[in-house]
């Protein structure tokens, strides 16, 4: 399978660099011992040292085309360790030196990644900035900054889920899919979608259809709701049919 993103790859390199310098200057201004509510047992410290690694990890996967081994995470001159008094300039070097390996590479390069899809280096820009942009909000909402996401990327990252989140997990862990079909509809720019089990296969396209259950609102909040973050944006969400249906495919969440 071939996934598409929608995007160019300065695009979603140029979110993922915006986020992280947002990220950085968080923890150069505020407390990094604060917990992160989506995340439990991890503070706002130990969140950018996980996204700072993830860096590190996909531009190893992109530069070698295999994962780092276990002896290549823990060697210095590997992924490079977390320096915690340093965060911010270590976070900030991890992305870009993804970035400049993820340009140089090109999106039609060979790459290793673990989703279900054709294994291409257009994955990885699309995918880390997904995951820079989720934690970066995370760590805003945590410290009390006004968090927010771009609504063109939301819509993107909602794409992302269904195309890439859901397959995986069906392929590393046992869960079953809901029994009822689901449509999300985002209002304030363009993007639906609607998803639903073929005799236990999982099935998606993007179009205007009736599911069993729907999910209408702006795209930030649909998609912070799939990863089942509270946005504190509920309010704006408009769920439609089948409660049950509903509630059983945002129970999913996760990667």
């Amino acid at each position: 399978m071939n996934a598409e993103p929608t995007h160019s790859t300065d695009w979603y390199l140029d979110h993922l660099a915006n986020d992280t310098e947002r990220f950085a200057s968080l923890l150069e201004t505020a407390s990094t011992d604060v917990p992160i509510a989506a995340c439990p047992g991890w503070d706002v410290l130990r969140l950018a040292e996980h996204v700072g690694h993830i860096h590190r990890w996909a531009e190893f996967c992109a530069a070698n085309v295999r994962p780092p081994s276990a002896d290549e995470v823990a060697d210095a001159d590997g992924l490079d360790p977390f320096e915690a008094e340093n965060a911010p300039d270590w976070l900030r070097a991890g992305s870009v030196r993804l970035a400049s390996t993820l340009r140089r590479l090109g999106p039609a390069a060979p790459t290793w990644h673990p989703f279900p899809v054709d294994r291409l280096t257009a994955v990885w820009p699309r995918r880390q900035a997904h995951e820079t942009a989720v934690h970066r909000w995370d760590a805003e909402r945590a410290v009390g900054l006004e968090a927010a996401l771009d609504a063109e990327l939301a819509a993107d990252g909602i794409d992302e889920y269904f195309e890439l989140a859901i397959p995986r997990l069906l392929a590393r862990e046992a869960i079953s899919l809901p029994g009822g079909s689901l449509h999300v509809h985002c209002t304030d720019v363009d993007g639906e979608w609607l998803v639903w089990s073929d005799d236990g296969a999982y099935r998606m396209i993007r179009a205007h259809q009736k599911g069993d259950a729907a999910l209408r609102g702006p795209a930030a909040p649909i998609l912070l709701r799939l990863w089942g973050r509270d946005s504190g944006r509920e309010d704006e969400l408009s769920p439609v049919g089948d409660e049950s249906v509903l509630a059983a495919w945002l129970s999913i969440a996760g990667m």
